[in-house]
C-alpha cells in the first residue's frame, strides 16, 4: 500500500461536504492552518457546512478505528471470528468489522469489557495509542517531558512518548498534553498529517521477496479436528475445558500492564504463556518485552506453568534463528515448562516490512524457530488464526509440532476449525482477577504439554 492508500481511506471517513477553497474559521495564522490546508489538499478532510471546518469539533472513536483497518488493506474478518460482542456495536453498523478488527488485532480495545464507545469523541491520549499500536508499538526511548506528564494513563505513556519524539504530537498551552481531552478536528488533521511524513520517511521500501516455488498444501495429512463438541463446559470460575484432559490459562504481555500474580492464580487460572520480546513492523529491531521479567517471575512464584511467545516478523530463516537467539537467551534460567512459542502476524500497511511475504517463507522460519527451540530443550509450537492457517503458516509441514489456535467465536461457541489443535485461544476480552481490562483466554487440551 502506498501514501494515497492513505489518503483515499481517510477521505472516505472524513469527507462531509464537497471541497471549499476557504473556510471562514481557519485564520492563516491558526498554528493548525498548514495541516487543515494539508488535510484538504490531500482530499482527506473537509468542512462541515459551507465555508465551515469547525476546527474544534470532534472525532470519534469508530472513525479512527474505520481509518486504520481501511489502512490495513481491510482483512476479511467473518462475524464468527469477532468474539465477544460489544453491547454498543450493533453488528450492521458501517463500523462494526473495524472495531473487532482493531481489538483482534491489538489496535484498541473497548471502554469496558461489553462497551466499545464508537460515537464517543476519541481523547487525544486513545488517538496517540492507536496509531502507535497500530504501528508495531515501537519503543521510543524517551521519557516523556509535558507538564502534565503524570497524569498520562500507564497504558498510553509509551505511546505518548512515541508520538513526542517522533514529532507526531505536541502539547497544547504551557506544554499540557491534557491525555483525556478531546482530540479535536484540527489536532487530528495535524496528528494525521505528521503521522503520514513519519511513516513515509520511515518506509524502507518494499521488501524484495525472492523467486519462491508455489507451494500447494497436503491437506489429506492434516490431522483432523476430532473433539467432541459435547465434551466442552464453562467450569466453576467461568473459563472453557475440555472433558478431563485439559488446563485454562492466559497469554500475556505489556498491554495488560502491572499483573497481580497471586490473585490470577487464586482465579483458577492454572498456566501463562508470558511474551518474551517482539520485533518490530517497519524496521525489524528486536525488543524485549517491558513486562517479560515482572510477568515470568511473578506466574512463576504463583505456582503457574510457564510458557513463552515471541512476536515474529521474520523476514527470512536467519532473522527467524535470531528471534530464537534471543528468546533462549532471555529464557534461560526460568523454570519453563511450557510451550515455547513462535508467533508470526502479517502485518500489511505503509511501513510493515512483512506484507509481501511468502507463506513458503513463514513455514521456513517457523520450521527453523521451532527447531532452534527444540534443540535447546524446549517444547516449540506454532500460533495461527484459521485465516493464516495454510496461507501464512503450511500446517502439513509443521506437524511435528503443537499448534496453538487462535479464534474467537461469539458466546465462546465450539470452533469450527477444521484441524486439528492443541490449545485454543477463545477470546480476546477475558476477565480474570489480579489483571486490569481485557486478556485472552486459552484451554490446553491434551497431554502434549
Amino acid at each position: 500500500m502506498k501514501k494515497r492508500l492513505f489518503a483515499a481511506a481517510l477521505a472516505l471517513l472524513l469527507l462531509t461536504v464537497p471541497a471549499l477553497a476557504d473556510f471562514n474559521d481557519v485564520p492563516s495564522d491558526a498554528w493548525y492552518y498548514e495541516a487543515v490546508n494539508w488535510a484538504q489538499s490531500e482530499g482527506l478532510m473537509d468542512g462541515v457546512a459551507e465555508g465551515t471546518f469547525d476546527p474544534g469539533g470532534t472525532v470519534t472513536r469508530a472513525m479512527v478505528v474505520t481509518i486504520l483497518y481501511r489502512l490495513s488493506g481491510e482483512p476479511d474478518m467473518p462475524e464468527s471470528d469477532w468474539g465477544y460482542a460489544y453491547a454498543d456495536v450493533d453488528s450492521s453498523a458501517w463500523y462494526a468489522v473495524p472495531v473487532y478488527w482493531a481489538r483482534l488485532n491489538g489496535v484498541a480495545d473497548g471502554v469496558s469489557d461489553t462497551q466499545f464507545n464508537p460515537t464517543g469523541s476519541i481523547t487525544r491520549e486513545q488517538l496517540v495509542t492507536m496509531l502507535w499500536r497500530y504501528s508495531g508499538s515501537p519503543q521510543s526511548g524517551t521519557a516523556l517531558s509535558f507538564a502534565d506528564a503524570d497524569s498520562v494513563s500507564s497504558w498510553a505513556a509509551d505511546a505518548v512518548a512515541w508520538a513526542s519524539a517522533a514529532g507526531i504530537v505536541s502539547g497544547r498551552d504551557g506544554n499540557v498534553f491534557d491525555p483525556s481531552g478531546s482530540a479535536t478536528r484540527a489536532e487530528c488533521a495535524a496528528i494525521l498529517m505528521r503521522y503520514d511524513a513519519a511513516m513515509t520517511a520511515a518506509d524502507p521500501g518494499e521488501p524484495e521477496e525472492p523467486d519462491v516455488p508455489e507451494y500447494t498444501p497436503n491437506l489429506d495429512i492434516i490431522p483432523v479436528n476430532s473433539y467432541d463438541d459435547g465434551s466442552f463446559y464453562i467450569d466453576s470460575n467461568g473459563y472453557l475445558r475440555y472433558g478431563d484432559s485439559s488446563r485454562v490459562g492466559i497469554d500475556v504481555s505489556y498491554h495488560q500492564g502491572e499483573i497481580d500474580w497471586e490473585a490470577v492464580a487464586a482465579d483458577g487460572i492454572e498456566f501463562a504463556i508470558i511474551r518474551v520480546g517482539y520485533r518490530g513492523y517497519s524496521e525489524g529491531e528486536i525488543f524485549q518485552d517491558p513486562y517479560f521479567e515482572a510477568n515470568i517471575e511473578g506466574a512463576l512464584a504463583n505456582g503457574l506453568d510457564v510458557g513463552i511467545y515471541f512476536f515474529s516478523q521474520a523476514l527470512t530463516v536467519e532473522e527467524a534463528l535470531e528471534e530464537a537467539e534471543v528468546t533462549l537467551d532471555w529464557i534461560s534460567g526460568y523454570d519453563i515448562t511450557g510451550p515455547v512459542v513462535f508467533d508470526w502476524e502479517r502485518i500489511e500497511y505503509d511501513s510493515g516490512r512483512t506484507a509481501n511475504v511468502s507463506g513458503v517463507t513463514v513455514t521456513d522460519c517457523a520450521i527453523a524457530f521451532c527447531e532452534a527451540v527444540e534443540a535447546a530443550g524446549y517444547q516449540p509450537m506454532c500460533y495461527g488464526s484459521p485465516t493464516t492457517v495454510n496461507e501464512d503458516l503450511y500446517i502439513d509441514r509443521l506437524l511435528d509440532y503443537p499448534f496453538w489456535l487462535a479464534n474467537y467465536t461469539r458466546d465462546w461457541a465450539v470452533t469450527t476449525y477444521p484441524y486439528h489443535y492443541d490449545m485454543w485461544q477463545y477470546s480476546s476480552s477475558g476477565s480474570v482477577d489480579g489483571i486490569e481490562g481485557n486478556v485472552d483466554l486459552n484451554v490446553a487440551i491434551g497431554d502434549w504439554w
